[in-house]
């Protein structure tokens, strides 16, 4: 009996948690050096998967690389989406994500990607900073750098050399394929099964009351767009073919061709690109793989296998948009300033550069289907698998926390921020607060500051 209880015990202590190899964010509060026993104990806390556990005890030194990456992707993925209705709060859960991380949404393939972009990005400077005894720096390439920007120099561009340190991208590209795609590949290839817990609690929304210091009024609430705008259509009526069918719209003096962009707000296409990912999120709810209201557990064992697919091919393409964006960086030698010689390298891009790029490629995801219509190799780009709401309503069965009580921005409309993109239509409330502080300081000789009281008066706006 006591041997089956030990049994018992080990079999709860070491069942995972999540489906997802993305619970090694978890570690961004991680610090320090890491051992093997340092190694054993993330595996245990659900941060690691097995896979991961063995490459960290292989290389214990590229693991505070491990953790800056996962600091990394968290900071790049909160700031790219710090103005969208999905704000990437859901990343914070780690290693417990909500279904928006978990069914193989667009989000996901973003976050997929910036994680495996991070990683590389993290591992191939640390290579080249002499930071990882396992690897150094790049390869010098083969081809030549190209001639530089400016003036021709005196001297033929012939008289090159590669020098420097480049950031070595080949030898980080391996690590980050033996430590993040090998669990990915067991669960495409139906080898693990996995207990799947989910946290389907949303994140705390942001309450709208402000601190404030000394105030002389108190704060005044106004309601701003009172009355709501009539419900969201999801399917809006096709035009019927033809002349008739045609929606008119004004035409440019200049050359005659439809001047959509200057009546784009008269015709209601701000928001177009929701509309359609609403609508697509609509129709594949008729599914039963995909509607949200069937229990996540019965979901996901149907679309594990597919889900992993498209894991791998998001991190394949975040590694590539990495390499793709590396340039050569070029030091120029000579007398007199002059350069008769140049010292070239390759280095890789900023990463905020990398995460603004796969934010774009992302709205341009496509869906994977588990039976493709073409055999033809598809190009690279990033691939979802379940559809994605609009994130305007709490919905706790898709991951979407709403946007009730987001803090908007009124003067940018329909912009990043603006409550016109963060409010769907609900209207907002204008939230006015005063308070004095010292302004117009002079300063007299000697030694005395006088200062007066000033009234300022800030005005925040909050979705209804």
């Amino acid at each position: 009996m006591r041997y089956f209880f030990v049994i018992f015990v080990l079999f709860f202590v070491f069942l995972p948690r999540s489906t997802e190899a993305i619970r090694w964010l978890a570690l961004h509060e991680s610090d320090g050096n890491w051992t093997e026993s340092d190694c054993s104990e993330a595996r245990r806390s659900g941060a690691l998967w097995s896979a991961q556990a063995r490459v960290c005890r292989r290389q214990p030194g590229a693991m505070p690389h491990v953790v800056a990456a996962a600091r990394i992707a968290r900071t790049t993925c909160l700031s790219t989406y710090a103005g969208e209705r999905w704000n990437c709060s859901s990343i914070e859960l780690a290693p417990k994500f909500t279904p928006d991380l978990l069914t193989g949404t667009r989000e996901q393939a973003y976050v997929y990607a910036i994680s495996a972009a991070a990683l590389s990005w993290s591992v191939a400077r640390a290579c080249a900073a002499g930071a990882l005894a396992a690897c150094s720096c790049a390869a010098p390439p083969r081809a030549p750098p190209r001639p530089p920007r400016e003036a021709a120099p005196p001297e033929p561009h012939a008289r090159f050399k590669w020098g420097g340190c480049g950031d070595n991208f080949q030898w980080a590209e391996r690590f980050a394929k033996q430590f993040l795609d090998a669990h990915e590949i067991d669960v495409r290839d139906g080898k693990i099964e996995n207990f799947i817990e989910v946290e389907t609690t949303t994140t705390e929304k942001p309450t709208t009351t402000t601190r404030l210091e000394t105030t002389t009024v108190p704060p005044v609430v106004i309601l701003v767009d009172d009355q709501p705008a009539p419900a969201n259509i999801t399917a809006t009526p096709r035009p019927r073919k033809g002349r008739r069918g045609r929606k008119r719209v004004p035409r440019s003096p200049r050359r005659g061709r439809p001047t959509r962009k200057r009546f784009r707000s008269r015709y209601g296409y701000d928001d177009r690109g929701s509309r359609h990912r609403n609508i697509e999120y609509r129709m594949a709810a008729d599914d039963p793989r995909f509607d949200p209201q069937v229990d996540l557990r019965t979901r996901l064992e149907s679309l594990r296998p597919l889900i992993a697919s498209a894991n791998l091919m998001n991190a394949r393409f975040g590694r590539k948009v990495v390499s793709s964006g590396m340039r050569t960086k070029c030091t120029c030698h000579g007398v007199s300033g002059s350069c008769s010689v140049r010292t070239c390298w390759r280095a890789l891009p900023a990463l905020a550069r990398v995460g603004a790029a796969l934010a774009g490629e992302a709205a341009r995801a496509g869906p994977l289907r588990a039976h493709p219509r073409r055999r033809a190799r598809p190009r690279a780009r990033l691939r979802y698998v379940t559809p994605s709401p609009d994130y305007c309503e709490p919905e706790p069965a898709a991951g979407s926390p709403g946007t009730h009580g987001r803090k908007c921005n009124a003067s940018a409309g329909a912009a990043r921020g603006g409550c016109g993109r963060l409010c769907c239509g609900r209207g907002r409330r204008a939230v006015r607060s005063a308070r004095l502080e010292r302004c117009r300081c002079r300063y007299h000789w000697c030694c005395r500051v006088d200062c007066q009281l000033c009234r300022i008066t800030t005005e925040e706006h909050y979705c209804n």
